[in-house]
């Protein structure tokens, strides 16, 4: 009940600060106009120019302090979080700080990055702490002339070795598929999202775990090549 309270109380103080910051920066505007009439500029003819201009940076600030008021009153960001921005930034990390007009996230290079909020309302955005547990997973090719049954099983033993992976009984792999130089072979297997590593570099080191893992046992694995035949 109590948390209830200050949840509420903490939407109260950033709607009062999205309705102050509106009526702040019109009345800006509403003086600098007066302070052209006061040195005897003509107000219309500025309006004319520079009208666009003013109305163009007043709708990116508005906009960024309405869709502030909206990240602070959801569920799924919140301080703490580790999220990954999809779009041209591509930010991942951890969120540090939501203001009314934008947020901070702490990369894994230990950067801080302000994103305006409006950026993060309009781009896909993908959460890591809201799950106690995520699935990944990743395809390896393996020699046809191999033992399939052999490799699976060398494959989920590889998998579970890593420390990132959790509730292992259920990394599985399974034959998905033949290309053209190898049968392909997934294996799924849970994480804790919460373990600060991009998914790229995760599906990267489990690729090479595997890997390492299917040389040792003497399983082959395919390559690229060309047959050159001479007639």
């Amino acid at each position: 009940y109590q948390h209830a309270n200050i949840s509420d109380l903490n939407k109260q103080e950033s709607t009062g600060q999205l309705i102050y910051d509106i009526v702040f920066y019109i009345l800006l505007i509403i003086t600098i106009f007066i302070a052209f009439e006061i040195v005897g500029f003509d107000v219309g003819v500025i309006l004319g120019g520079i009208s666009f201009g003013v109305w163009f940076a007043f709708k990116e600030i508005l906009g960024n302090m309405i869709a502030g008021v909206m990240i602070l009153n959801i569920k799924e960001l919140k301080l703490g979080d580790i999220i990954e921005i999809e779009g041209k930034s591509g930010y991942f990390g951890k969120i540090e700080e939501i203001t009314i007009r934008y947020t901070i996230i702490r990369t894994l290079d230990l950067r801080q990055v302000v994103i305006p909020n409006m950026e993060l309302m309009t781009n896909p955005i993908k959460t890591y702490s809201s799950e106690e547990l995520i699935k990944l997973n990743t395809t390896i090719p393996v020699s046809y002339d191999q033992d399939l049954d052999k490799a699976m099983g060398i494959i989920i033993e590889a998998v579970n070795t890593m420390s990132i992976v959790h509730e292992k009984k259920n990394t599985k792999a399974y034959v998905i598929g033949y290309g053209p130089s190898g049968v392909q072979i997934k294996v799924f297997f849970r994480i804790d999202p919460n373990c600060w590593l991009p998914m790229e570099y995760i599906i990267g080191d489990t690729n090479a775990t595997i890997a390492h893992a299917l040389r040792d046992a003497g399983i082959k694995l395919p390559y690229k090549h060309i047959t050159v035949v001479k007639e």
